[in-house]
């Protein structure tokens, strides 16, 4: 079985939807209407259509041939706008005399970077030997080396720590609900499209860590278990974790300089031709066959000259044809 990744069609929301109801995040939530919304804003997006402060881009990976969606990821090109800020909590170590406390202190900004999330893989195809997560999320990275102008120069990502087995947030209970008092999930769908009650409503000076319980303080910044491999991904090419914690369940934010991503650093773009690959390279080579379009699949690739040497299959699978424009992240084995 092969696997393609292209550009989100506002025709996929029934296959999406099986899909955000596994991961049903701030970014990918279990809503129909919202999805529609994204898949809407993703069109444009890869048209060029959209303002950095409103693009999205939504890429899905699909089985061949039967076309069956099996995962999906996603590229918020600017989180944090004077519409909807940016909002974290820093993790800092202060000192009162002979004592030193950590603190968590909310921060703010209407100019954020861009952030990559909403990455999921159908249950029967984790763990499979072509590394689909790793294709899903490196996809974003060698999209965003060929069109830099579209993004931020710096990248983040927000990892859910692990929750109630209700799926609601320690922290939250006994912080967010405590100062505004909305449950987790009211929050959470309230924050998507205004978020100026958690500014009106939490302290703007430090909160002692000492004095939450010890299960909140056990998973401020702590990656949930079945997000563990996703950041261990990301950690190898360059990001790191930022001492800072999402407001509303404490997961932590890491973060990276575009231009230190080494996926990005090692993107290159030439024409695909119909060559022979080394056998010791794997790449995922990606193609925009016409505007708006975009796929990408795993394959062995040989670089030579200004070309990208590629079998006919995989020229094939991109839509495209020998001479075309294209552009290839190397993937290590």
């Amino acid at each position: 079985m092969t696997f393609r990744i292209r550009q989100a069609r506002r025709s996929d929301l029934a296959a999406l939807w099986p899909l955000a109801r596994q991961l049903n995040s701030y970014n990918l939530p279990a809503d129909r209407r919202v999805l529609a919304q994204i898949l809407a804003t993703s069109v444009r997006s890869f048209r060029g259509l959209l303002q950095k402060s409103r693009a999205k881009y939504l890429f899905v990976m699909e089985s061949c041939p039967s076309r069956r969606l099996v995962g999906c990821s996603l590229i918020l090109a600017k989180h944090g706008t004077p519409r909807l800020p940016h909002l974290w909590l820093d993790l800092k170590t202060v000192r009162h005399g002979h004592l030193t406390h950590t603190v968590l202190q909310l921060g703010a900004t209407t100019d954020g970077p861009t952030e990559v999330g909403g990455l999921i893989v159908a249950r029967p195809y984790r763990c499979h030997p072509q590394h689909l997560g790793r294709q899903l999320s490196f996809v974003r990275l060698a999209y965003m080396a060929r069109h830099p102008e579209r993004f931020e120069p710096r990248v983040l990502v927000e990892y859910l720590p692990p929750l109630t087995p209700s799926g609601d947030s320690r922290l939250w209970r006994v912080l967010g609900q405590r100062f505004t008092g909305l449950s987790y999930r009211q929050a959470d769908r309230l924050s998507m499209t205004n978020k100026t009650f958690i500014l009106r409503a939490f302290p703007r000076t430090p909160i002692r860590v000492k004095d939450l319980p010890p299960e909140v303080r056990a998973q401020l910044g702590v990656v949930h278990p079945a997000a563990a491999g996703a950041c261990a991904m990301l950690r190898r090419v360059g990001f790191r974790y930022l001492r800072q914690v999402e407001p509303f369940d404490g997961g932590p934010y890491y973060g990276a300089r575009r231009a230190g991503i080494s996926v990005i650093r090692r993107t290159r773009a030439g024409r695909l031709k119909v060559g022979e690959p080394s056998p010791g390279s794997l790449g995922l080579l990606c193609a925009e066959p016409s505007p708006g379009a975009f796929r990408a699949v795993q394959a062995p690739y040989r670089r030579r000259a200004q070309a990208i040497e590629v079998t006919h299959a995989v020229i094939k699978q991109l839509d495209g044809h020998s001479g075309m424009p294209g552009y290839v992240a190397p993937l290590a084995r």
